[in-house]
């Protein structure tokens, strides 16, 4: 009887830590089981749901070639996975080639679990939007760098008295440019900061429209992404649902990527535009630089032109559509397509012919038969020989430029912004006989202004919008890349923000010219008015950094798109350019009112170039698996304005050789160019052919004015097909010099 009761009373206990044991321990510490003869990659640092989803979908895309089929990732986190992250691994799209573990990036035990040993990269990802100075997540970002360097040393062998390099790349995200240096020195291949690519690019939107949506198209690949798909049945009925052939212009455009191939051995000795015209005569793929190697550079360096690091121990310095330059052996071409066999294969040809005649006979029909590549053979394109005179650009053309000192009142021009002008222009915009309270905000709004330092007559200038509790972080690389992309150190500028600026801060916003700050917040149309915004040409608004981690439901988009609305309303006529920083491209749909289809990426707002998205950070990161000098091409477009000196060239050359000489080329620079009335109503391919031939400049694409439902609205088509036909709309995104007498579209859009 004793014992049945000591049985009674110590198995439920028993049981019951039993219980909790098995509770307490997670699915997710085991070492993880790769499946054989697969490639791992390793993700850690930041995960974010959206972040991680956006990331996945980019590096198992199919455009990336039939690797992704053998290779795995291993997700490296501290936290147990939430449902969502559940959710996604369970994806049947990811089924045995996205695998979790719980554990700290900075333990050799977490490592291990992970098979870090097993990698061939990792990667470090951070917050895109953190509130705070991004000096604690810098500081994490490095000590994982330090944890996995100490790692791989520790395994490696020795040789010659000292440890083996790492078996691993290491691809980084940083929010401080100055956490750079570190990282470069624990041999991290890629690093890209955040913060600075943020502010350069939707600087480098400001001053050329439709940047951000051509950034885009060049690092995400879309062809076969799981939530936006734009192949067969799909694209053939938007076409014929728009009865517009620029649709189909338009999605061929963002099916598009940067890929990157070694010169073949043919090609070698050859001058960089002779070749970028026969790939484009014969294959229509358009190559707008290249990565010169040798091996005297150094890749500590993070400049504009800095170099970087391969795997064949030698150095990279990425030049896009540089000038007297000469193809040598191991350089990589940057070549623009739809995905990279197809790169492959024209690769491939090209090992098999010449080029030593000048007309190159069309071998498109030769090349395999590859989906979504139907362009007709431009080789029997028309030649334009005749320089432009500078030609005045007509009236009554839908193209204006906007002169540096505007009247008060703002004009209406044919450019169509990214809001709807019926909804966001009331009949009236003040009421006639002003009540208490207008009374009342009209005082306030007259104290205030006396108070501040912006001046009353200022016009012309940039307003920078931001709704954070806390003053933006790294604004003065905003301010910097406006001020480089416009090509002009005296452009006002004014910062509407609710934070306080620090005097560190303060004294470095006061060492540029007429920059302004504005105590108030872009929520309330009131202290908007105090910056002169009617007067302005162009807005940035920033995206919210008070994200919170409970704010499940909520859009982290809601203070950006309502100060998007105010700004809009204010202005009128609801054609005032804004650049609109996004955090979840969903919220596109909400500044979007057209019915074309229901996809974020086929508004007209992201069409024409008013959104920029951080996703693209990420995107562009994961490529570095594929493209290693992805996000070197992206920096250059980006700070192509950036001033610098001609950049000397040490690659040896046969003649260079003989005479002990340096050959000099210069790198081109990113405008957005209206295209000639000489060319209007030719195929794109002749102005192709004429940019690359007359001025050693590559276009990357259309800025057009489109037609939906009687709609007008501004889009971006990457290399569009070579057959399309120019309209008195475009502009044209040109890389390489200025080209006396080219009308440019920097002075901005209204």
């Amino acid at each position: 009887m004793a014992i049945v009761a000591l049985i009674a009373f110590a198995v439920p206990s028993r049981v019951t830590r039993l219980v909790d044991l098995a509770l307490k321990t997670s699915a997710y510490n085991k070492t993880v089981a790769l499946p054989a003869a697969s490639r791992h990659a390793l993700v850690c640092g930041n995960i974010e749901l959206e972040s991680i989803r956006q990331f996945l979908h980019e590096f198992f895309n199919a455009d990336h070639g039939p690797n992704i089929f053998r290779t795995t990732i291993v997700i490296l986190h501290n936290d147990e996975p939430s449902m969502e992250m559940k959710g996604l691994l369970r994806d049947p799209v990811y089924a045995n080639r996205v695998f979790y573990v719980k554990g700290r990036a900075t333990s050799f035990k977490s490592l291990k679990r992970a098979r870090i040993d097993l990698a061939t990269c990792v990667y470090i990802l951070t917050r895109k939007h953190s509130h705070g100075t991004g000096i604690e997540d810098d500081a994490d970002t490095v000590l994982i760098a330090l944890a996995l360097n100490a790692f791989a040393c520790s395994a490696g062998t020795a040789v010659g008295g000292k440890p083996s390099s790492p078996k691993f790349q290491v691809f980084a995200q940083t929010l401080l440019p100055g956490s750079i240096t570190h990282l470069n020195y624990l041999q991290t291949a890629r690093v890209v900061c955040v913060d600075e690519m943020r502010m350069g690019i939707m600087a480098q939107n400001c001053a050329t429209p439709g940047f951000a949506t051509l950034a885009f198209m060049l690092s995400t690949s879309v062809a076969d992404h799981v939530d936006w798909d734009f192949s067969g049945v799909l694209a053939e009925a938007i076409a014929k649902s728009a009865e517009e052939s620029w649709v189909k212009s338009y999605i061929h455009g963002i099916s598009q990527e940067i890929y990157q191939a070694h010169v073949p051995s043919s090609l070698v000795g050859k001058s960089f535009f002779k070749v970028a015209r026969y790939f484009y005569r014969c294959h229509g793929m358009l190559i707008f630089g290249l990565g010169s190697f040798s091996h005297n550079r150094s890749p500590h360096q993070h400049s504009g032109n800095h170099p970087s690091v391969n795997s064949d121990c030698g150095y990279y310095q990425v030049l896009l559509a540089p000038r007297n330059y000469i193809l040598q052996k191991y350089d990589m071409l940057f070549a623009i397509s739809t995905d990279v066999q197809f790169v492959l294969n024209a690769m491939l040809y090209a090992e098999r012919v010449s080029i030593k005649t000048a007309r190159v006979k069309s071998i498109w029909g030769a090349i395999s038969e590859h989906p979504g590549h139907n362009h007709a053979s431009v080789s029997g394109a028309k030649r334009v020989d005749d320089p432009e005179k500078g030609a005045p650009v007509q009236v009554e053309s839908p193209r204006r430029m906007v002169v540096r000192t505007p009247p008060l009142k703002p004009q209406k021009t044919n450019y169509i912004s990214d809001s709807d002008s019926s909804y966001f222009s009331p009949n009236v915009m003040y009421p006639t006989a002003p009540s208490i309270k207008g009374v009342v905000r009209t005082r306030i709004e007259r104290v205030t202004r006396r108070n501040d330092l912006v001046p009353q007559t200022i016009s012309n200038h940039i307003v920078i919008c931001d709704a954070s509790d806390l003053f933006p972080r790294n604004v003065e690389l905003l301010i910097q890349s406006l001020k480089n992309a416009y090509e002009d150190e005296d452009l006002s500028i004014i910062i509407l923000s609710p934070g306080q600026v620090d005097r560190q801060r303060e004294l470095v916003l006061g060492d540029f010219t007429n920059v302004y700050v504005v105590r108030g917040t872009p929520l309330a149309q009131g202290d908007l008015r105090r910056t002169h915004i009617e007067r302005a040409q162009k807005a940035i608004v920033l995206g919210n950094c008070n994200i919170r981690a409970d704010s499940e439901g909520e859009s982290n988009d809601s203070a950006a798109i309502l100060a998007n609305m105010n700004i809009q309303s204010l202005c009128g006529d609801g054609q005032f350019f804004v650049t609109t920083e996004l955090i979840d491209p969903e919220s596109i749909r909400y500044l979007d009112h057209t019915q074309l289809l229901g996809e974020p990426l086929l508004k007209r707002t992201f069409m024409g170039g008013h959104i920029f998205m951080p996703a693209l950070i990420d995107t562009a990161l994961c490529q570095c698996y594929f493209n290693s000098h992805i996000l070197d091409v992206l920096r250059h477009l980006t700070f192509s304005h950036a001033p610098s000196d001609l950049v000397t060239s040490t690659v040896a050359t046969p003649k260079a050789e003989e005479e002990e000489g340096i050959r000099s080329y210069k790198p081109g620079k990113l405008s957005l160019l209206y295209v000639p009335d000489r060319f209007i109503a030719k195929r794109y391919d002749t102005l192709v052919l004429t940019l690359m031939k007359q001025h050693g400049s590559v276009p990357m694409g259309l800025y057009r004015i489109v037609n939906h439902e009687g709609q007008a609205f501004a889009s971006v088509m990457c290399n569009p097909l070579p057959s399309i036909s120019l309209v008195h709309s475009d502009a044209v995104y040109v890389l390489g010099p200025d080209i006396p007498g080219w009308k440019h579209v920097s002075e901005g859009l209204r």
